[in-house]
């Protein structure tokens, strides 16, 4: 076991801090989870109390003289490719692979239209051991899957053979495919990759668009379609956002520290506020492991229809009469069309089997879905067809079906929308849907909990954002009674 005076020498060893504010850095900028704060925080108190406890006299090191070093190291959050994994793996209980990325490593990336035989090749494989590692490597990742960019981490044998020692491929978030030499032979395995399970908070005003506002205060560009499509099923894009409405949401997120990059994940709860009303939904699972989206009182936010297809909409002819463009005479308009440049993707408005994907007259490039026994929806004047997308295929509520454009008789791009109730074709704007599945009793009271714990968290976050704002500010402008606990950063999308 270390000595007292043993872990302060460490500590107080210049590259051993670096790299400790580096690591702490990197996990303050992507989370601001309550208990990783608390971590944060209490990691910077141990170390000033440990400085500062009992053991050898070091009275004249400037570093251990002073608490304030350890604690402002937590400001500077640049994130480093060098940087080693030290606290990623105190948080996950594994100790440090030294061999991960070694001195000797090479890494390429493989260029357009190459396969990897052709990179081992311009590393200095040979053509036998080339197809020996391909040979192994395919039973444990899929080689076809691979595309223009990804990268190949290679150490060469020291015999000069042009034999591999090891190759390493990242070819998944939290895994890589790795290669080892082994008594005149390829191993090959699949290694997990260490991450760190995080959460993030993004709000915002609303200034034009949703999706434009919420990527200006930096929500990921997956998450914005989602909170886009969740929000669709009440929200009428065109007529009720307004400038100075509000968006909240709260989402997961997973970080590989070795790696330095994030995947974003399911968003836990959400709120939007609009001059009429407020929209709250929060995500729940109940014992089956059966996820959703609920408002407060337990009512899934979830309907049979989406009330529009598409991330962002403007509506450019409304359902009912009016003068066909082309035609040139008066016409029952019987759907809503929505502009949008060739190329936007459309989704399915709800669950259903696809009845028909083919040229049809002036709809050009047509779609229609049955969702059950009463409703139907319609997509007209496609460009293109989603992927797989054929009659008698099933698909599900957002699924992306095809692609706007201008087939047919028409006179710009644009997404033709239908909603057939009972055959009939109906207003898709002011149709009125059934609400999908409602909590109740023992589930209903599990889930407040679960949605007052989330909101309380959130404003724990906020919390912490303030106090983070406050460091900031006494930093550039300390008080003459600063007690020097400054200099953390607020990492927060506001």
């Amino acid at each position: 076991m270390f000595r007292l005076n043993e872990i302060r020498d460490k500590i107080s060893d210049p590259a051993w801090r670096a790299n400790v504010k580096s690591q702490l850095g990197r996990t303050l900028k992507v989370s601001e989870s309550p208990l990783g704060f608390a971590t944060i925080a209490g990691a910077g108190l141990m170390l000033v109390l440990i400085l500062n406890l009992g053991g050898n006299d070091h009275s004249n090191d400037p570093q251990a003289a002073d608490p304030t070093p350890e604690l402002s190291m937590l400001a500077d959050t640049d994130i480093k490719e060098s940087d080693e994994v030290a606290v990623a793996e105190a948080s996950t209980g594994k100790t440090p692979d030294t061999d991960v990325v070694p001195a000797a490593a090479q890494t390429y990336r493989l260029r357009r239209n190459e396969t990897l035989i052709g990179l081992l090749h311009r590393a200095g494989i040979s053509s036998v051991e080339a197809h020996k590692a391909v040979g192994v490597l395919k039973d444990v990742t899929n080689l076809r899957r691979l595309q223009r960019g990804q990268e190949v981490r290679i150490i060469p044998a020291t015999d000069k053979s042009g034999s591999i020692q090891e190759l390493r491929m990242r070819d998944s978030f939290e895994a890589e495919a790795v290669l080892r030499a082994a008594d005149g032979r390829y191993d090959a395995t699949r290694t997990p990759i260490a991450t760190l399970a995080l959460t993030h908070l993004v709000e915002g005003e609303i200034t034009d668009s949703l999706y434009l506002s919420a990527q200006r205060a930096g929500l990921p560009t997956p998450v914005i379609v989602e909170l886009i499509r969740l929000m669709s099923f009440d929200v009428d894009f065109e007529r009720e956002i307004r400038t100075g409405d509000r968006f909240q949401v709260y989402f997961e997120r997973t970080y590989a520290p070795d790696f330095g990059d994030l995947a974003e994940g399911r968003i836990l709860h959400m709120r939007l506020e609009l001059q009429k009303r407020t929209l709250e939904a929060t995500y729940f699972e109940d014992e089956t492991g059966r996820g959703d989206y609920f408002d407060a009182n337990g009512h899934s936010t979830r309907k049979a229809l989406m009330k529009t297809p598409l991330d962002v909409t403007v509506v450019t002819s409304s359902y009912g009469k009016r003068k066909h463009p082309v035609l040139g005479y008066t016409r029952q308009h019987t759907g809503v069309d929505f502009r949008a440049r060739t190329g936007t993707p459309i989704m399915a408005a709800g669950d259903g089997v696809v009845e028909r994907a083919s040229r049809y007259g002036g709809y050009g490039n047509y779609i229609r879905i049955r969702h059950n026994s009463t409703y139907q929806t319609a997509y007209a004047h496609l460009s293109k067809y989603g992927r797989g997308i054929k009659a008698g295929v099933r698909v599900k509520q957002g699924q992306i079906i095809g692609y706007a454009g201008a087939t047919g008789r028409v006179t710009a791009a644009h997404l033709h929308y239908e909603v057939l109730v009972n055959g009939r074709h109906a207003n898709p704007l002011t149709l009125k849907l059934p609400t999908g599945r409602v909590l109740e009793k023992e589930q209903l009271a599990t889930f407040q909990h679960a949605q007052a714990a989330l909101v309380a968290d959130i404003d724990k976050i906020l919390m912490q954002q303030q106090i983070l704002q406050t460091a900031s500010a006494d930093t550039v402008n300390p008080s003459p009674d600063s007690d020097g606990v400054a200099g953390m950063t607020n990492t927060a999308d506001r």
